[in-house]
């Protein structure tokens, strides 16, 4: 136990109060929660053992996601520079009419977020949503409302975005079903958030100043856009290769279906997210018309930012391991049975929470998150419900406190022209209301409905 509340606290202090680089942060904790784990060796070589299996840990978890997060930053930026996210996110304009554009924004930032990171996605819809407000006289905050809730919800929830592809992959559940989880438990939350926001939000907050910056990003752009359907197409294929080969698996018929083997292969994460990156890539040269050598060049700067992304993600994983290793989960295994299962979910949820407050990142207070609730549950075949459950309340958990040690407030404030007191009436209040009503739906469904 030592071992654990040492590692966990170390990691929030460095993080949080030191503002050590996330990377450095998780690496150093599981160093130090490997050589303060109960052993019989002498403490040099304990501490050599422990620096060759936190190398070996974060090598595996590297060759488990760092492909997969390197593919979805192609994807995310061929569908910016395409104009295909562009295109997407004014289909639903379109679809949902201007009466109902907070409806409509909300839409595009769930469906957007999956394959692209959640600031990106606000510098994208953030010039419609002030275009809109301009025409509606005091929605604009309840536009930049709906843009968080609808971004913020599957950024935490749906892979292969960084943190719940990692704790995905910790949790041992398919890639397929935890897209499923993310998807369907993220819908009612934001629309409870899009009902109920006017009532926090006040008919004299701001409107869409010209001192507003406007983001000129390659998502931002009045060339030539490909068609919806074509837009769709690395969003909606990798989404139904990984399904297909997870309920294909989960009916034990890949054997005898014919294809059934390239459907598993096909629906494998780097190899679903590869075709979808050839397609998100074919889409872009159909529209630009690049010459190979410079399309094919392009994809350095998506993959060079995806790089430390994937050594967060990794030293997450390491120190999710190094906690296994103390043997608390030995000493905790019963939680499940003695608490029920709501206090699972709830413990998972507060310790997100927890790490979100303390250190701002909600893709480390994943990641980190489940790294600690695995270690203290063990073996998730015991719990009482669907492991599912357990992957959506960390992610809800990871939405319930962002402040000002988070960048994605500043991100909102200072691109919707908003001071500290709006970011939070805004940014923070869609976040947590999100979390929480989400965290009581995951509660109420592993009650009524385990799964397991």
């Amino acid at each position: 136990m030592i071992a654990v509340l040492g590692g966990a606290l170390f990691v929030a202090v460095a993080i949080g109060a030191l503002r050590l680089h996330p990377f450095l942060a998780l690496i150093l904790g599981a160093i130090l929660t490997g050589a303060l784990a109960p052993s019989d060796e002498a403490p040099a070589a304990r501490l050599l053992s422990t620096l060759d299996q936190v190398g070996a840990d974060f090598g595996q978890v590297v060759g488990a996601i760092g492909i997969a997060i390197a593919l979805a930053a192609v994807i995310g930026d061929c569908l910016l520079r395409s104009g295909a996210a562009d295109r997407i996110a004014a289909a639903l304009l379109a679809a949902f009419g201007p009466r109902r554009a907070a409806w409509a924004l909300a839409a595009a930032g769930y469906v957007l977020s999956v394959p692209v990171f959640f600031d990106t996605v606000f510098f994208l819809l953030i010039p419609l949503a002030r275009a809109l407000a301009r025409r509606a006289p005091g929605r604009y905050p309840l536009f930049v409302t709906a843009i968080c809730a609808g971004a913020v919800a599957t950024h935490s929830l749906v892979p292969p975005t960084p943190g719940p592809l990692g704790m995905a992959d910790q949790l041992g559940l398919p890639l397929g079903t935890a897209v499923g989880f993310g998807l369907l438990l993220g819908v009612l939350p934001v629309t409870v958030v899009l009902l109920a926001a006017p009532l926090w939000l006040q008919p004299g907050d701001p409107a869409p100043g010209p001192e507003a910056p406007e983001p000129s990003g390659p998502g931002r752009t009045t060339a030539k856009r490909p068609g919806l359907v074509l837009s769709l197409l690395p969003v909606v294929l990798p989404v139904a290769l990984m399904s297909a080969a997870s309920a294909l698996t989960a009916s034990g018929l890949a054997d005898s279906l014919p294809g059934g083997g390239w459907i598993l292969a096909l629906g494998h994460r780097n190899a679903a997210l590869l075709v979808a990156a050839a397609a998100a890539a074919a889409i872009v040269w159909r529209v630009r018309r690049p010459s190979l050598a410079k399309l094919l060049g392009s994809f350095g700067n998506a993959i060079s930012e995806a790089g430390p992304i994937i050594l967060i993600t990794a030293a997450g994983g390491a120190f999710g391991r190094a906690l296994a290793g103390t043997g608390i989960a030995g000493t905790l295994a019963g939680l499940s049975g003695e608490g029920g299962g709501p206090v699972v979910l709830l413990l998972a949820a507060g310790i997100a929470a927890v790490l979100k407050i303390a250190q701002g990142s909600g893709t480390v207070a994943i990641l980190t998150g489940s790294a600690i609730v695995t270690s203290m549950v063990g073996d998730l075949s015991t719990l009482a419900f669907h492991p599912g459950y357990l992957f959506a309340a960390i992610g809800f958990g990871s939405m319930i406190a962002s402040w000002m040690n988070d960048s994605g407030f500043w991100v909102v404030g200072r691109m919707a022209g908003f001071g500290e007191a709006d970011t939070f009436r805004t940014w923070t209040a869609a976040a947590a209301t999100v979390g929480v009503l989400g965290l009581l739906q995951v509660l109420l469904l592993a009650t009524l409905l385990p799964l397991g």
